[in-house]
């Protein structure tokens, strides 16, 4: 019974993903044919994704959003390895009301940050640059956590036998626990993936040429008063959706296995 409702429930959450990618391939007069009519004339109508590379620079956009993702994820990984293994291996004065700390901003939402990190930004002259767009991700409190559990699962052993070998802390931490916390790693980047690649408030604050535009920005351009085109806006909502699920369907084995080895319930 459990099974059927969550079977029927995910596919109730497959109709508006099927609608865009079948509106997608309509002509603007498809779409707004009454009564509603859910088939495209031509399944290999590809003219609407044709368009939006051609007359539009939305190549554009999706190139700056996988570089401003990248840079968060690059970025936010080897700040929270670092700090994940400091908090597993080191003993430090005040550690766990640090690490508290550190989790406690779990609980300030992004928006509330949005005006100071904007000043910062400014002040440093990272308006529209790579950088400043990728800066709120620059740190992620998630990934500190998940590492620090995945680690705390590995026996100190390990860290002993290495350092009684000459390895240096720096060693370790990259030839010896990097590897053993793979699979928490791969949760990090799906999870930090799919926030970063979604992020629209950011982007839209200091992205101010239209060539910086990410995916997201780029697509409430489309869909403004200006660009009542739902065919494009369909097809470009389908190309922003592709990257996030190929990566979720390739990783999702690593995704489950991490999750439930790194403790968290």
């Amino acid at each position: 019974m459990i099974q059927t409702a969550l079977i029927l429930g995910g596919l109730a959450l497959l109709v508006p993903l099927a609608w865009v990618a079948l509106s997608s391939l309509k002509r603007p007069d498809e779409i707004l044919q009454l009564p509603v009519k859910w088939l495209p004339d031509n399944f290999f109508n590809f003219n609407n994704y044709v368009q939006l590379f051609s007359q539009y620079d939305f190549g554009r956009y999706i190139g700056n959003s996988f570089l401003v993702t990248g840079i968060g994820i690059l970025t936010s990984l080897v700040i929270a390895l670092l700090a994940a293994y400091a908090f597993a291996y080191y003993q430090f004065p005040f550690k766990e009301p640090i690490f508290l700390l550190v989790l406690a901003l779990f609980m300030v939402p992004q928006e509330a940050l949005v005006i100071p990190m904007f000043l910062m930004v400014s002040g440093a002259g990272l308006n529209n640059t790579y950088i400043g767009m990728a800066f709120p991700d620059l740190f992620t409190v998630l990934g500190v956590y998940l590492l620090r559990q995945f680690m705390e699962g590995i026996p100190y052993s390990y860290v002993e036998a290495a350092r009684v070998d000459g390895a240096s802390e720096f060693r370790i931490l990259t030839r010896v626990i990097t590897p053993m916390v793979a699979p928490a790693i791969v949760v990090f980047i799906i999870i930090k993936f799919m926030f970063t690649w979604n992020t629209f408030l950011w982007p839209m604050l200091v992205a101010q040429d239209e060539k910086m535009y990410t995916v997201t920005v780029g697509l409430v351009n489309f869909a403004g008063s200006e660009f009542n085109q739902w065919n494009l806006i369909n097809a470009a909502t389908m190309i922003s959706m592709i990257p996030t699920i190929i990566l979720f369907i390739t990783l999702q084995r690593y995704l489950v296995r991490g999750v439930a080895m790194s403790g968290m319930k």
